[in-house]
């Protein structure tokens, strides 16, 4: 071989090396947010759990405490006193919260949870 083409050689190798650097580099990126999107997931999985548990104890605390046209700010002001941060998480909305607390009291009385309302188009 003649200089210049140690030269090439030299200098297509070092290319080649940063090629493959990048790419070990974007697979590992990509590795690491699917494992991140994984952890996610199993936290707001537990952090569901915990919400879960936490509504049984606000509709429990409502019904022995507040009075039966009070039950479902009783239990929703409970709720957003001892897990502020879980409906944060979970990005749960006032009215949705409601809408929890009302199904959950309408299933511990055996009556049917309320109705959507059906959107007319």
């Amino acid at each position: 071989m003649t200089g210049i083409d140690d030269i090439l050689i030299d200098r297509l190798g070092g290319a080649v090396a940063e090629l493959a650097g990048a790419g070990v580099m974007i697979a590992g990126a990509w590795a690491l947010g699917r494992i991140a999107g994984w952890a996610g997931v199993a936290r707001d999985d537990r952090v569901r759990a915990y919400l879960e548990a936490a509504l049984d104890r606000a509709v429990d605390r409502a019904l022995g405490h507040a009075p039966a046209g009070e039950l479902v700010p009783a239990a929703t002001a409970y709720l957003r006193e001892t897990v502020p941060q879980a409906l944060k998480t979970l990005s749960i909305a006032p009215e949705t919260l409601d809408r929890m607390v009302e199904a959950r009291l309408a299933a511990r009385n055996g009556a049917p949870e309320p109705q959507k309302p059906v959107a007319q188009p």
